[in-house]
């Protein structure tokens, strides 16, 4: 498949003004513009605070998407947030975040996935939550997952063993399973959180559509705890995918979506259990978050 309108104004754009990352430009620009609407300083405890009105109690099964960039009013550090998020959830609760590898890493021929001591590429909170004491990851070399709590084993243990990386053995299928928070901090309005992927891991198997997300299987190798090199197998997509999220949260009511505000830092919050049942029905009727690859 050809390369999109969209893709190919993307990468005329970087040709002629040298812009490397055009994600990363806007994020840098957007935080420049925001430095001079937003003042108000606020902590960790009246973040967690937010996240409380928003849902989040003991016992709650939480997952964060962060952009630490966009704490630029924070007055606090992640550590603090993370600690804090902790004490409100307690160990009868659990916490989950993304712990991918950078896909220039993983996609060198000599890469062996190493889930105790390679770093995560989905941000400085994120990472800060991987080294911390008592946090297990799932092998993945595409999209693994670090968790804490009394789900963390169940999250992470099987995640290698599926047909691709956001199926039921997964720690994204099953934090619906759960009954999860999804909160995204800082993160784009457009941004829904990796639990969104467990549509085309799901229903790949029911029709051709869903089925070209996974045109390739790819193996992996890893270490386990006693140093061992073994592999494990997952379907892959190496097609282009654009999408519009918008498409998909219109269909969310204020009991499951909710958009709030700290300061300059917008909080989202998705009940992952029924946002999924949600988009794998409109899914099997055709709508799609993504309109490359059209659903028609």
């Amino acid at each position: 498949m050809g390369k999109s309108f969209v893709t190919r104004m993307g990468d005329l754009v970087k040709r002629l003004t040298g812009i490397r990352d055009l994600s990363d430009f806007r994020k840098d620009l957007k935080k420049r513009w925001g430095r001079l609407i937003w003042h108000r300083k606020y902590s960790a405890d009246e973040l967690v605070q937010l996240m409380q009105q928003m849902g989040m109690k003991e016992g709650s099964v939480v997952c964060i998407h962060a952009a630490m960039k966009e704490f630029y009013n924070f007055r606090g550090t992640a550590s603090e947030l993370i600690e804090r998020i902790m004490q409100v959830i307690t160990p009868r609760g659990t916490l989950l975040m993304p712990a991918y590898v950078a896909r220039e890493l993983r996609r060198r021929p000599d890469f062996i996935f190493d889930p105790y001591n390679d770093p995560t590429a989905a941000g400085y909170l994120a990472e800060t939550f991987r080294q911390m004491e008592g946090v297990r990851r799932s092998i993945s070399a595409r999209h693994s997952a670090c968790a804490w709590g009394q789900h963390a084993d169940y999250l992470t243990r099987d995640h290698h063993r599926g047909v691709n990386c956001w199926d039921e053995t997964s720690p994204w299928y099953r934090l619906c399973e759960l009954d999860g928070l999804v909160f995204t901090l800082g993160l784009p309005r457009s941004f829904m959180g990796t639990f969104n992927h467990c549509v085309e891991g799901l229903l790949a198997r029911e029709h051709p559509y869903w089925a070209r997300f996974f045109n390739k299987l790819m193996t992996y190798r890893y270490r386990d705890s006693e140093g061992r090199i073994l592999s494990y197998a997952n379907e892959e997509s190496f097609i282009e995918r654009r999408s519009r999220k918008r498409r998909i949260t219109r269909h969310f009511g204020p009991e499951i979506y909710q958009i709030r505000r700290i300061s300059n830092l917008e909080v989202k919050v998705f009940h992952a259990k029924p946002c999924l049942d949600i988009m794998l029905e409109l899914g099997r009727q055709g709508i799609s978050m993504y309109y490359v690859p059209k659903p028609e």
